[in-house]
């Protein structure tokens, strides 16, 4: 599929953003204004209740504001997405700023290989001092699903491309992205989906890669972490981990795995006193007996 000729939309999902907005959305417009390819910018607001929305239309009026009908957190890409012709898209979060040359990197796959579903750029701190993450790895351990961008070595690997398993932000084949269905809203309020969508793409055969030289700054989770609070998180996190598990898996050498060290787990967080884990097992195991 070669887009030499075709548009890339960036779209930066936003929830009571306005504290985050004026740091982050400045450096997307000037990156998007700096692109090779003419590319568009679109606020995707998941019903904001603060004057997030008065500052870009006052700043950058330029920018498309597009209120979604829900508030389905990331899931709200799914029906926008059906809505335009780009068939690139960039999907942002509202607490990350970039750098000004980071789109023509991140789309240059796309005209490369047919078969590409996402690129993911490097993410740094913040305040840019240290590599926050870069490609990702994952696999299992002791029965449970991990998937990590923060693993040994990931700062030395962090310069160098290669594929990736997963990405929540990146540069993403709309074609793809719609025909594995988008993001599974089984996982609302959030976590683990963008796994799962990726997990999905490469099992359909499709290609993922990690591009260093498109380099975003992250806040991380700034959103979220205001809404529910770092325990509510830590509970989502494991819930879905469960149902990710539960919905992609199967055959013998994983459920032997998964139901042998399963009661160990569950033990051992007992003893800890991690009573996020205990309550996302349960909570996993109250959905999928509703089914």
């Amino acid at each position: 599929m070669a887009i030499v000729s075709s548009q890339i939309r960036i779209i930066v999902l936003n929830y009571n953003g306005a504290a985050l907005l004026p740091q982050c959305l400045p450096s997307i417009v000037t990156a998007a204004q700096r692109a090779q390819l003419k590319t568009e910018t679109t606020i995707l607001d998941n019903l904001s209740t603060d004057a997030g929305l008065d500052y870009v239309a006052s700043a950058f009026p330029e920018v498309t504001v597009v209120r979604a009908a829900q508030n389905k957190v990331l899931c709200s890409y799914n029906d926008y997405l059906r809505q335009i012709e780009e068939p690139v898209v960039i999907l942002l979060n509202n607490d990350i700023r970039v750098d000004p040359g980071f789109v023509n990197p991140l789309v240059r796959k796309f005209a490369e290989d047919s078969r590409t579903f996402l690129v993911a750029p490097r993410v740094m701190s913040f305040d840019g001092t240290r590599v926050e993450a870069g490609r990702s790895k994952a696999g299992i351990r002791f029965g449970i699903f991990w998937c990590k961008a923060r693993y040994p070595g990931y700062e030395t690997e962090a310069f160098d491309p290669s594929s990736t398993c997963s990405s929540g932000f990146g540069a993403f084949s709309k074609k793809g992205f719609l025909e594995l269905g988008g993001y599974d809203e089984r996982y609302l309020p959030g976590i683990m989906e963008d796994v799962d969508l990726c997990y999905r793409a490469q099992k359909r055969g499709y290609h993922l890669y990690y591009e260093p030289q498109s380099v975003i700054f992250h806040i991380g989770q700034a959103s979220f972490k205001k809404a529910f609070g770092e325990a509510k998180m830590s509970e989502v996190a494991h819930r879905n981990n469960f149902l990710f598990m539960w919905k992609n898996f199967s055959g013998f050498q994983f459920y032997f795995s998964h139901i042998f060290f399963l009661p160990l787990r569950l033990l051992w967080a007992a003893l800890k006193g991690n009573r996020a884990f205990v309550r996302g097992f349960w909570n996993a195991l109250q959905l999928e007996r509703k089914k």
